[in-house]
């Protein structure tokens, strides 16, 4: 019996794999964008519930939210002083303070075998939007204005963790760094109130960050809350972080990193959104006719 057998010919097979090409180049850019809109939901989702749990913290401690960051003399670790163990009763799992887009998934260890506290990765993700005095020392004024690319001429910030320390503390109260860049050695300063709190549905609360640390304040040479990485830090200090629908980065005076994108922040009225990296920074005009950020601003 003669069978006739039907091979694809060379041709054939290059116009099949060029098809198969053709929809992995078309397919791909949106599986990216899918897994991207994905995480960025989940972000959003973190910092919603870091804040209910953070007003709850406020019910219980007499309107206050907590410190961003309260460094205690036994302290072996940031974490130990920072706003995530004093907010981690009333969210029961770590993995809340995780971006999902974050290069350092590492779970805690708390302590370690030799009894060490260790942070690993969750140093990295959220960022408690600080208080001007935790990086210049004083009040803000028409004199103690912050600059980024967005604001060169400056604008107000005042934002809600405090920080403080006991005596005997080894990094906030005693070392030169701070005094090196922002002059907030030494000093101490209070949570703003929630009630307090002018514009609670503008003032944000948590964010999207790309580093944090008890003593991050005292890295960035702008200074500038959230804004912008020091390009020398080996903690990148504290800064906004448009993780989603990423643009890439911004160098600034070949000093500060802009990272470009859109990145989850809450609010302290509860609510949370996304917002881009440029939108993080707009301005507006007080009362008393200066310029203060929107977003980071606490007051009238």
């Amino acid at each position: 019996m003669n069978r006739n057998i039907r091979a694809f010919t060379l041709i054939e097979l290059l116009v099949v794999i060029a098809i198969i090409a053709i929809l992995a180049a078309i397919l791909f850019p949106v599986f990216a964008q899918a897994k991207d809109a994905a995480k960025k939901t989940q972000s959003l989702s973190n910092v919603k519930q870091l804040t209910t749990a953070s007003l709850i913290y406020s019910g219980d401690a007499d309107d206050l939210f907590s410190p961003m960051a309260l460094e205690k003399s036994t302290d072996t670790s940031d974490i130990q002083s920072s706003w995530i163990l004093m907010l981690q009763p009333y969210v029961k799992s770590f993995r809340m303070f995780y971006s999902p887009n974050a290069t350092d998934q590492t779970d805690p260890q708390l302590p370690d075998n030799n009894g060490i506290f260790r942070s690993n990765g969750i140093v990295k993700q959220y960022a408690m939007l600080p208080k001007w005095r935790v990086y210049a020392g004083q009040e803000p004024s028409s004199t103690s204005l912050f600059r980024t690319a967005y604001a060169p001429d400056g604008a107000l910030m005042d934002g809600i963790g405090g920080y403080g320390f006991e005596d005997g503390a080894a990094f906030l109260g005693n070392n030169n760094y701070c005094t090196n860049t922002g002059g907030a050695d030494n000093i101490k300063t209070g949570s703003t109130p929630q009630t307090a709190i002018a514009r609670v549905a503008e003032t944000a609360l948590y964010f999207d960050a790309r580093g944090w640390d008890a003593g991050f304040f005292c890295y960035n040479p702008t200074p500038a809350p959230a804004d912008a990485m020091d390009n020398t830090s080996p903690n990148y200090g504290v800064n906004f972080d448009g993780r989603y629908t990423f643009q890439g980065e911004k160098l600034v005076n070949n000093l500060v990193r802009y990272r470009l994108g859109t990145g989850a922040v809450s609010f302290a009225d509860g609510h949370a959104k996304t917002l881009e990296t440029s939108k993080f920074f707009s301005t507006f005009q007080t009362a008393n006719g200066l310029r203060a950020y929107t977003y980071q601003y606490s007051r009238e």
